[in-house]
């Protein structure tokens, strides 16, 4: 017998709804104030939990923030119950972490649909296996010449990406805005991801053809060289411009290389997250015009400060220089490209690259 639990002021659609809800052999508890949920859950967990939009002691977003804190509402579908005429009610149930939400007037056979599609889901996130055992997952596909689909979640349960693999090859990959090559680096990078496998014998997608074992090998590179690390004075320490202006970019590496730094550039057309695998930049120089979208590609969850230096330059017209985040990244420096010459050096320094 299912354990329902309904939050809510009386009224006539919701009596009905617990009414029938009784008729069809549930165990039916119903709230009209938290300290009673609260002093409840406490002993005893229900399948699924209603929250209906009339219970005026909170706000609908603290409403829902209170019962989602609960240690023992974890894990249990939450499904709002939309009371008035208001459509923006539902998006509210969604946005403040509701699984489901449900219009009056409430049909039974409905509501137990979306009850036993949030059932499925909880099954499908106990399957999760966490990301930092991708690379032992997918070199078992390679070995078994395995077909079917790596699909990614974040810490929401949101699908955020996929890898699809043919025969134990990778065949095609989706991350945001990346694809292919680029976007299985960076999930195979994120351990901060979970992810389930299907088998599928069908696959039609093929964009790619390329081995997993040297893909993680490009992969574990990445991750590594992606982090701030200690220079060791002997080694070479290598710089990355991505500037669309040719001329500009040319003059910062030349600079560079002048100092006895080594260095490579490219255009944000041409940049991939590959290539920065496999050459293992210490330094990014990124021209503001492009900074954002190429730092959203390199770290899709935001830079942080103890990852590699990024040093921002930009043309005179901009008139702030003074941040140091960009979007949901941090930023290491920012200089204009009329001082870059003159600044650079203590710019390095600043950052502890010598």
């Amino acid at each position: 017998m299912e354990k329902v639990y309904v939050i809510g002021a009386s009224n006539s659609e919701i009596d009905t709804l617990v009414k029938h809800l009784k008729e069809k052999a549930k165990k039916v508890l119903k709230f009209d104030n938290l300290f009673e949920f609260r002093k409840k859950i406490t002993s005893q967990s229900p399948d699924v939990i209603l929250v209906a939009d009339n219970l005026k002691e909170k706000k609908l977003e603290n409403l829902l923030s209170s019962v989602k804190e609960l240690e023992n509402t974890r894990d249990i579908p939450l499904i709002g119950l939309v009371t008035t005429d208001d459509k923006k009610i539902g998006t509210r149930f969604l946005r403040n972490g509701a699984s489901d939400a449900i219009y009056s007037p409430f049909l039974l056979d409905e509501l137990q649909a979306r009850i036993n599609l949030r059932f499925e889901e909880i099954q499908m996130r106990q399957s999760f296996t966490s990301g930092e055992f991708f690379f032992n997952e997918a070199q078992e596909k390679e070995q078994g010449r395995r077909t079917g689909v790596f699909r990614f979640f974040n810490n929401i349960h949101a699908e955020v990406g996929n890898i699809i693999i043919n025969e134990g090859r990778v065949v095609h990959a989706t991350y945001g805005s990346l694809i292919k090559e680029d976007a299985f680096l960076q999930l195979a990078c994120n351990s901060d991801l979970k992810f389930v496998f299907n088998d599928n014998h069908i696959i039609k997608n093929f964009s790619i053809n390329e081995g997993i074992t040297g893909l993680l090998l490009e992969a574990s590179k990445l991750k590594d060289e992606i982090k701030k690390q200690e220079i060791d004075s002997s080694e070479e320490i290598k710089f990355l411009v991505i500037d669309a202006n040719r001329v500009a970019r040319v003059l910062a590496s030349r600079l560079l290389k002048s100092f006895n730094y080594v260095c490579k550039v490219t255009s944000p057309e041409e940049m991939t997250v590959r290539f920065m695998a496999n050459y293992a930049p210490r330094v990014l120089i990124v021209d503001y015009s492009y900074s954002e979208a190429m730092l959203n590609m390199l770290w899709p969850d935001g830079r942080k400060d103890d990852d590699i230096p990024v040093i921002i330059y930009c043309d005179d017209d901009i008139n702030d220089i003074n941040f140091s985040k960009l979007g949901n990244h941090e930023i290491s420096s920012v200089i204009y490209k009329s001082e870059f010459n003159k600044n650079i050096k203590s710019v390095l320094q600043a950052n502890k690259v010598s």
